[in-house]
């Protein structure tokens, strides 16, 4: 029997989804290793990480088209793993959308009603209601051929949500495009989500995108789950290294604690001597640890001969102006080299003499690895 478009529309209700134990094995090769995740109802999760992580794999397990080698997936408590691909209510884009190109725009939206059978004028309603959800009423009679990157992409989206899916699951669809459509599309996005208030799980390699588009972010290296977080939690406190170094950090040193002073912990490193550090309540006296901190904060000085705790004498070896920003690349007296980013454009050019200021509430605190 052909729904109807009020019955369609009664789908957008948002599930929550519950990954519990989830690996899977290609042979010898472990492409997850035993997933924990809970994703609210609503929530937009992001899956973070290098290519071969993981992250795909597991997009792939929940829309059903790779069987897991153990482990379960629920939708609002109710596993999934046994229910066919087509029965599971998902929608699903594709890093190269997947259009059909001897169809035209509305036809492509249409497929996935065309195979629930729904009735021809209860289609029409729902094919434009789709498009213009994504600002594309008016090119229902085109074919893909004839539309931008940007443009298909929101085709994609279009065909995915027609059917009002459970969840919505997008593979790196903005990796075609180029920068400042990327930004664009960012902020469509951000808007179908609050609108519609459905569950996406969307997988990226782009920290910026991930912190821009998400509720909720999982970084992923090697098949293992890194840290789970909200975007500010992962970036202003990152678990490990590898997270850091992929959210943006870029000084890392190397060290232990040796000693503490009120609030704070001393650190010493073999090159770079003492450093204060402000306590994080999981780190000991003892421990062998790594200090990391953003370019952005580390403050550039004049020359400081005396040598002060928390600063570092270095020489400018390169400097690099993006208009908003300069960055430059600073070597400390003992060869280390340090990043830091400052507002504007700050004319200092290579061999200047500079000191460095890491203030210790800036610093944080990783484990080794």
């Amino acid at each position: 029997m052909a729904q109807s478009f009020a019955e369609l529309k009664v789908n957008t209700s948002s599930t929550s989804v519950q990954i519990r134990n989830l690996t899977k094995k290609f042979g010898e090769t472990t492409a997850v290793h035993s997933t924990d995740i809970d994703i609210e109802s609503g929530e937009f999760l992001s899956l973070l990480g290098p290519s071969g992580c993981g992250k795909t794999t597991i997009l792939s397990m929940i829309l059903g088209i790779i069987e897991s080698t153990a482990g379960e997936i629920s939708f609002n408590g109710e596993i999934i793993n046994n229910i066919p691909m087509h029965k599971r209510d998902v929608g699903m884009v594709f890093q190269n959308y997947a259009l059909f190109p001897h169809m035209t725009v509305a036809q492509n939206v249409s497929f996935g009603l065309d195979m629930r059978k729904v009735a021809k004028e209860e289609k029409r309603k729902l094919v434009q209601e789709a498009l213009e959800m994504v600002q594309l009423g008016e090119y229902g009679d085109r074919f893909p051929k004839e539309l931008s990157g940007g443009q298909q992409q929101r085709v994609a989206l279009a065909r995915a949500l027609i059917i009002r899916p459970k969840v919505l699951l997008l593979d790196e669809p903005l990796s075609n495009l180029d920068a400042k459509l990327r930004k664009d599309m960012r902020i469509q996005l951000k808007r179908l989500h609050d609108e519609l208030g459905i569950t996406i799980i969307y997988v990226t390699h782009d920290q910026e995108e991930a912190l821009s588009l998400s509720t909720k972010v999982v970084v992923m290296s090697k098949g293992i789950v890194q840290q789970i977080g909200t975007p500010q939690e992962i970036f202003v406190n990152p678990r490990n290294y590898f997270v850091a170094s992929f959210v943006g950090y870029s000084n890392f040193i190397p060290g232990r604690l040796v000693e503490e002073e009120g609030e704070n912990f001393v650190f010493e490193s073999e090159k770079i001597g003492r450093l204060l550090v402000r306590k994080n309540g999981r780190h000991h006296v003892g421990d062998e640890v790594i200090l990391t901190i953003k370019p952005e904060n580390v403050e550039i000085i004049q020359p400081d001969n005396n040598q002060r705790l928390n600063t570092i004498n270095g020489k400018i070896l390169v400097s690099d102006y993006v208009g908003s920003t300069t960055g430059y690349e600073i070597e400390s007296e003992v060869g280390e080299i340090f990043k830091a980013n400052v507002l504007g454009l700050v004319p200092y050019s290579p061999g200047h003499k500079v000191t460095l200021f890491l203030n210790p509430e800036s610093l944080l605190i990783l484990d080794q690895e």
